[in-house]
C-alpha cells in the first residue's frame, strides 16, 4: 500500500554476462555434454542395436567369476551357453546368478573414463589413469558377481537387497575413490583451499 518496492524486479541490474570459456568448471561442463551426447549417438546407434560389445563384456565378467569361484570352492560353477542373450551363472546346474546387459559394468566403465576425460588434467596421466581405472572397476564388477553368487548360496533372503544396495553402493564408492585420486593426484590442480 503507497510501497515503491516492486517485487518483480530483476534480482541484479547488472548486463547479462556471457559464458566464460576461460573458466575451468564451464570447460569441464562443456567436455561432458560432448562426451555424454557423443556416448549416447554411439550407444544407441551402435553398441545396443548391435549388442556384440554388451554381450562379449557380460559373458567375460561370468567367467571370470566362475573361474575365481570354482578356484576357491569345492562347487562346480558353470556359465550358459554364449549363444544365449543373458548369462546364468550356475553352481552344480542349479542358477545362482543372472548377469545381465546392465550388470556388466560398460555403462560405470563409460561414465568413469568421461569424468577423466573431462576434467582438466595431462593427458599423458589420462592415458594410462582411464585403462588402469575401466580395469580396476571391471575387476570390482566381477567381485560383485562373485559376491552375489556367493550371497544366494549363504542366505538367499538377503540377495535382492545387496544386489539392489550393498554392492550398489560399493561399486559407486570405488568409482568415486577412482575419480577423487584423479582430482587430487594426477590432474595436476589444486582442489585444496587456502
Amino acid at each position: 500500500m503507497g510501497s515503491n518496492v516492486s517485487y518483480f524486479a530483476p534480482l541484479s541490474t547488472s548486463k547479462k554476462k556471457r559464458m566464460d570459456f576461460s573458466k575451468p568448471l564451464t570447460r569441464f561442463l562443456i567436455k561432458a555434454v560432448i562426451l555424454y551426447l557423443g556416448w549416447h549417438l554411439l550407444w544407441f546407434n551402435w553398441v545396443e542395436p548391435d549388442g556384440t560389445v554388451n554381450h562379449y563384456l557380460t559373458y567375460n565378467t561370468a567367467s571370470i567369476s566362475a573361474l575365481a569361484l570354482n578356484a576357491f570352492s569345492s562347487n562346480n560353477f558353470t556359465l550358459s551357453p554364449f549363444s544365449e542373450q543373458n548369462t546364468y551363472l550356475f553352481k552344480d546346474n542349479i542358477p545362482v546368478v543372472l548377469i545381465e546387459h546392465g550388470c556388466n559394468g560398460l555403462i560405470l566403465m563409460v561414465l568413469f573414463a568421461a569424468f577423466v576425460v573431462a576434467f582438466p588434467g595431462p593427458w599423458k596421466k589420462k592415458m594410462w589413469f582411464v585403462p588402469l581405472g575401466v580395469l580396476s572397476i571391471y575387476l570390482i564388477n566381477s567381485l560383485r558377481v562373485i559376491g552375489l553368487a556367493v550371497n544366494h548360496m549363504v542366505s538367499k533372503e538377503s540377495f535382492d537387497f545387496n544386489h539392489k544396495y550393498t554392492f550398489t553402493i560399493l561399486i559407486y564408492g570405488a568409482i568415486f575413490f577412482f575419480w577423487m585420486i584423479w582430482v587430487n593426484r594426477f590432474s595436476g590442480i589444486n582442489v585444496k583451499s587456502k
